[in-house]
């Protein structure tokens, strides 16, 4: 009965000391989410879309508009793009923006359908004087985005780049599910602190990509990335475009292949699956090329940023103006 009374004793103060971890994490979390917002001011421009605030940052001066587009849940644009906007802003406009929710953007309650998305992405650059026509660079799901946005606004594309991105066939079969649990387990590990004391001991999630880039970036630019993690990851907002990601693909491929606008797909070695999405991205332009990068990840604008830098640059030099 001692023993007995002894364990139950023992799993009560587990119990016990587990909640207080929780909680206390989730109010370290909320100081700290209002401290980062105080602190990390956006860097470039907010224009207002649909009655809701997006974050765009423009660089550069050159003859040719590289326009960058976001994977999904990616939690900082600004960030992720950091270093290419750097590189390319030499000799080429670049634009990168905040999907609604994540980095400096806000929320919304408008649907994340593909047509919302692009026609979003429209008005930003026509907000912020973005003259047509544009390459666009995608990253991963992103992909869609910018296969759909060629379809919709014919003329204002002279180019696609895709960085590991995924095919619309691939995506109109994909296991939404998957991601969706991911973005769930994300936002739980966020609220609860969870995830900022991982961070603390030098572990970001590396099933997210976050490690990839934070140590690549300068150590300013660096902060404001961590922070965007730590109070962006696994976002509703997010989570609403995962739902629709069978759906945004079906909606892509109704509308058709881009006929002749030239196409880049660069790729990271990955399953079969993968590899059969890339053989299939090319089908959508009868002026198309793939390229597997050599020991890349799916952030191989991190992993292989030199290699990337290049291959846009002359991308640039073969069809721009």
């Amino acid at each position: 009965m001692g023993i007995s009374k002894y364990r139950k004793n023992k799993k009560h103060k587990i119990i016990f000391l587990l909640a207080f971890i929780i909680v206390a994490g989730g109010i370290w979390q909320i100081i700290m989410e209002r401290y980062e917002a105080d602190r990390y001011l956006p860097t470039g421009k907010i224009i207002t879309v649909n009655s809701h605030k997006m974050h765009t940052y423009s660089l550069g001066n050159g003859k040719d508009t590289l326009v960058f587009i976001a994977g999904s849940g990616t939690t900082s644009a600004y960030t992720d793009f950091y270093y290419m906007q750097q590189e390319l802003s030499a000799y080429a406009k670049t634009f990168s923006y905040d999907h609604a929710g994540l980095g400096w953007s806000e929320g919304t309650d408008i649907p994340r359908t593909i047509d919302n998305v692009t026609a979003e992405l429209h008005e930003l650059l026509r907000e912020t004087g973005h003259a047509a026509p544009y390459v666009l660079v995608a990253h991963s799901l992103g992909s869609l985005e910018a296969i759909r946005y060629a379809q919709r606004y014919q003329g204002e594309v002279k180019g696609i780049i895709f960085l590991d991105g995924g095919s619309p066939e691939y995506y109109a079969d994909y296991p939404e599910w998957n991601s969706m649990l991911l973005n769930r387990t994300s936002a739980v590990l966020r609220l609860t602190g969870i995830n900022r004391l991982l961070g603390n001991f030098g572990l970001m999630l590396p099933f997210v990509g976050e490690d990839t880039r934070n140590h690549l970036l300068p150590e300013d630019i660096k902060k404001i990335d961590a922070a965007m993690y730590y109070n962006k990851l696994g976002s509703s907002e997010n989570l609403k475009g995962l739902g629709l990601i069978n759906e945004n693909a079906k909606t892509v491929i109704r509308h058709g292949y881009l006929e002749d606008i030239p196409l880049l797909a660069l790729s990271a070695k990955n399953d079969d699956k993968w590899t059969k999405a890339q053989e299939e991205l090319l089908n959508w332009s009868d002026r198309s090329s793939g390229m597997v990068m050599k020991e890349s990840k799916h952030y191989l604008h991190w992993t292989n940023k030199n290699s990337v830098i290049a291959t846009i640059s002359e991308f640039i030099n073969t069809y721009g103006d």
